[in-house]
């Protein structure tokens, strides 16, 4: 059973959250601590798993906390917490390979979902059900976007009827008849990233379904991005084309996707680019072109933008 260290300076903060981690299954042995120093001290004569760390704490703060467990076991995996949503911190937490950057207060969902992936990673569960448990707890478009990358890497098992079973499973419990994406998932994935692609692909198109289920005149925005998803448009050719206004688009975006459109336009190319640069011999210009971006300068800002990352850093960890 994966072993968790809760550590916060305020009593109120580490009760709540023990209590949310006591409640999910597979998750009973909760350690606590008050002090950076105290939870470095768990670490090393506990074999612990996962911890929840404020970063704003007496004596030793979380950052220099989370290094020094780090140093200590590498594979335990670090989640930030703060009241303040500054660079620094997520800077700090990004250079000690933290698992997330979470504003406080955490939600029960939230915690279910990272705890759920925790268990996948770990190989204390394998079932798909529970992998599209966790594919569903997103709470908006862009927290999909960065959590889909991170459900995959940490599936413990690169098994290719895990991963047909699992989008199997997305389609089965959302209706799902896109084509192409049944098609996909049907093949074998040579790379983790391929699979990562059709996974967010199918995600998105859920995002689809349902938006347009609520607001049918969506359906012609789709169909005229799918279109010319790579060409250089923004928001007013899409409204000008599709008759809808760009305050109610807007609008309507905000409310299902919790993204500006044109953040969901760049988001769905990034997707592209990352599927184009699993061909090495593709290059930065190319890719650049390909997407519509007429100057490959400010495709890489965007891509940095998006990924926290640079093309070529990108394109390494491949």
């Amino acid at each position: 059973m994966p072993k968790v260290l809760v550590v916060d300076d305020e009593h109120l903060m580490r009760e709540a959250l023990t209590r949310m981690i006591k409640k999910i299954d597979g998750f009973d042995a909760v350690y606590t601590a008050d002090t950076g120093r105290q939870a470095v001290q768990i670490c090393e004569t506990e074999a612990i798993d996962i911890v929840f760390m404020d970063i704003m704490m007496p004596e030793m703060n979380g950052i220099e906390a989370g290094r020094r467990i780090k140093s200590i076991d590498k594979d335990i995996s670090l989640y930030m917490l703060t009241a303040y949503n500054k660079w620094d911190y997520l800077q700090g937490a990004m250079k000690m390979k933290a698992e997330d950057y979470l504003l406080k207060p955490i939600s029960q969902s939230k915690v279910k979902e990272l705890l759920t992936q925790q268990l996948i990673k770990t190989g204390a569960t394998q079932q798909p059900e529970c992998c599209i448990n966790a594919l569903q707890n997103y709470k908006s478009y862009r927290e999909m976007y960065y959590g889909v990358p991170v459900f995959v890497k940490n599936l413990s098992s690169s098994s290719q009827v895990l991963y047909r079973e699992i989008i199997g499973e997305l389609v089965k419990a959302n209706g799902l008849s896109e084509e192409r994406i049944l098609r996909q998932a049907k093949k074998n994935f040579s790379h983790k990233k391929e699979f990562e692609h059709v996974l967010l692909q199918s995600m998105d198109q859920i995002y689809r379904d349902s938006a347009t289920t609520k607001h049918p005149i969506l359906m012609g925005v789709f169909d005229y991005l799918e279109v010319h998803l790579t060409e250089n448009i923004g928001l007013k050719e899409i409204t000008q084309d599709c008759n809808v206004s760009q305050g109610y688009l807007s609008r309507i975006f905000k409310v299902e996707f919790g993204v500006s459109v044109m953040e969901y336009i760049h988001m769905r190319k990034m997707m592209l680019a990352k599927w184009y640069f699993l061909d090495n011999r593709v290059s930065l210009t190319d890719v650049a072109y390909r997407l519509g971006y007429n100057e490959s300068s400010y495709f890489s800002k965007v891509f940095k933008k998006y990924e926290h990352v640079t093309v070529l850093e990108y394109k390494k960890s491949l």
